[in-house]
């Protein structure tokens, strides 16, 4: 019987997508869940009892633990820098949700840190993971749909998003992370040339856009759009309304998210549940999200080459 290896792992930060990631760590079979931590000392320990692991209200502490070998940080953007190079400090190899940081300047300093210490990095891109973007790409990394002539990728949200985060980030970086990542790994090409308008009307109060209409110019001569949107209605049926769509010299291929195979209809009316991302099949988190956390700790274990690039990223 072939051995299975085991990942020993502390997760930083207990929101919506780190409890995610600790229920996760506690399901997957390469992955041991040592320890979790939040500044909410009370959601750490209710957490931490759950899934039978430590806690810790300190992040310092845990990074003091020497079970620990990696951790996922899912704290807000702008505690990246600090938490992560603190890890890379400890010696712990790291997994930060995306985006890296909120600057470029911020971004090297995680990655240098992490150079430093030789500990091994990468930032989690969950599309690269969904195997509706993933079969698109590899088809035209294939060369079967020909030579990138334009792309196109949208990804529109409720206001219910901006309302959670209050101003707190801007939607290119909550939200266009994943599609910036998407056009460049679909064109294979850097981007020369940037033009962007925004508006803000439903969010204005808030502080941050309603949208952004981003027109993408790249080195191979390829042209991108991409849309960005949180202030759909709250009656979408799904959380998500997204498009990808790659036109070559040869074919074209389109990825459409909003339902997703399984509509609902209720009395008051209709839901488009999550199939892929992170639903809960028979009693465990499966899709994309799953599949990350399992392919970080077989990276780490088994010395492969992460699928998102920490270049990339």
């Amino acid at each position: 019987m072939k051995e299975v290896k085991i990942l020993n792992i502390g997760v930083v930060g207990l929101g919506f997508i780190g409890e995610l990631h600790a229920r996760i760590w506690d399901e997957i079979p390469n992955a041991n869940l040592v320890a979790v931590t939040d500044i909410n000392s009370e959601r750490a320990r209710e957490i931490a009892e759950r899934y039978g692991c430590k806690c810790y209200s300190n992040y310092f502490q845990m990074l003091e633990d020497n079970d620990i070998e990696a951790v996922d940080i899912c704290v807000p953007e702008e505690y990246h820098v600090e938490t992560a190079v603190a890890a890379a400090r400890a010696q712990k190899h790291i997994l930060i949700e995306k985006p890296i940081a909120k600057t470029y300047e911020e971004a090297i300093k995680i990655v240098s840190a992490a150079e430093r210490a030789g500990v091994r990095l990468m930032v989690a891109h969950v599309l690269r993971f969904d195997p509706r973007y993933v079969q698109l790409h590899d088809r035209i990394a294939k060369g079967e749909l020909g030579e990138a002539v334009h792309v196109r990728v949208r990804r529109n949200n409720p206001w219910c998003t901006p309302n959670r985060l209050n101003g707190r980030i801007s939607i290119l970086h909550y939200l266009g992370v994943h599609d910036i990542d998407i056009m460049r790994w679909y064109v294979g090409s850097k981007v020369n040339r940037v033009y962007a308008q925004k508006v803000s009307k439903v969010n204005k109060e808030r502080g941050c856009e309603d949208a952004v209409y981003v027109i993408f110019t790249f080195a191979n001569g390829a042209i991108g759009l991409l849309e960005l949107s949180w202030a759909l209605p709250l009656s979408l049926p799904s959380g998500i309304y997204a498009t990808a769509e790659f036109v070559g010299t040869k074919g074209a291929g389109y990825v459409e998210i909003l339902s997703q195979g399984l509509n609902v209809y209720l009395e008051n009316g209709v839901i488009y549940p999550d199939t892929l991302h992170w639903p809960e099949v028979n009693g465990r988190i499966t899709g994309d999200l799953r599949d990350e956390l399992e392919h970080f700790a077989d990276a780490i274990l088994n010395s492969k080459e992460f699928i998102v690039p920490t270049p990339d990223a």
